[in-house]
């Protein structure tokens, strides 16, 4: 890398805008709550002034753009914008619009920290790897020989829709018995709220199970049991040498994988139990923002 380049990680809840240097260094960083802003224009406007603001004497030209949707080369407008509704149906060169100055290199949010780790984090020097990333929602990242996966209509990876129960877990916000509506911290805290009352999150449920109450040490297992199976049913399709998992849920309670680990053994082919390969991420809260930016130099090298 010669130059600085930015990296812009829009979610649902913040807008992380960063200066990277030669070594992939945050030099500078600002934050702004996504719900600033109440139209796209506006974003895109928010997202630029924060640009001037971090690199006031244009060192970077390429920004890397990471945004919750799905994305494959060619995307002409974005889709599927549930986590920032204002994106939906915007075209892919309105956006461009409002950074003349910059080449814009766009991908999905969780495919740039699968590249990231895949390349410089835990999965580094593994032909085929996949970052999972277990949060609000749950969504991951397919990388081979240092390319990102998108797939034919740019939704691959998309293991949230997964089916692993066909358990009525009565509630609506993803079909029932997919890997997200069971596994996901929305699923956690809904059961939380379930056990113990309005008020409880899926913090409640984990502090519940570090003091061995039976019906949380019975809603993690299920939690381990379901987790498990989506990871077995990717371990004997895509055959990743490495899982990286990562998002709150998993940073908060880093025990989980070596459980995770153990249920797959018993749902794998019997050459592939001591080949479970999972580790926590290698970069933090600033993987989004920094994925974006190694995103969009890797790929002003290769266009």
């Amino acid at each position: 890398m010669s130059e600085y380049v930015i990296g812009v990680d829009i979610g649902g809840t913040n807008i992380r805008v960063g200066l990277l240097n030669e070594q992939f260094e945050l030099v500078r960083k600002e934050t702004v709550l996504t719900s600033s802003f109440g139209s796209a224009e506006q974003l895109f406007a928010g997202v630029r002034q924060l640009i001037d603001t971090i690199d006031s004497e244009r060192r970077a030209r390429k920004v890397g753009m990471a945004i919750p949707v799905p994305w494959r080369e060619g995307t002409e407008s974005i889709v599927d914008a549930g986590n920032v509704p204002c994106l939906e149906g915007v075209p892919v060169q309105t956006v461009r619009s409002f950074f003349p100055e910059h080449e814009l290199y766009l991908d999905n949010d969780v495919n740039v920290i699968a590249l990231l780790e895949g390349e410089r984090g835990a999965s580094r020097g593994t032909v085929l790897s996949m970052y999972i990333t277990v949060s609000t929602g749950i969504g991951s990242g397919i990388v081979v020989r240092g390319e990102v996966i998108h797939g034919a209509n740019g939704y691959a990876g998309e293991v949230g829709s997964m089916i692993v129960s066909d358990r009525d877990n009565e509630h609506s916000f993803l079909y029932a018995g997919t890997l997200e509506s069971l596994c996901s911290g929305t699923a956690l805290e809904v059961e939380s709220k379930k056990l113990y009352g309005g008020d409880a999150t899926a913090k409640t449920l984990f502090e519940k199970y570090g003091s061995k109450d039976k019906q949380a040490e019975e809603a993690i297992a299920r939690w381990v049991e379901y987790f498990s199976r989506g990871i077995a049913s990717l371990m004997q399709t895509l055959d990743p040498g490495m899982f990286v998992i990562g998002g709150s849920v998993i940073e908060h309670n880093p025990w989980l994988i070596e459980q995770v680990v153990e249920s797959t053994k018993g749902k794998v082919f019997d050459n592939l139990k001591d080949r479970i390969r999972i580790a926590p991420p290698v970069f933090g809260s600033d993987a989004g923002v920094i994925g974006a930016g190694y995103t969009a130099w890797k790929r002003s090298r290769t266009c």
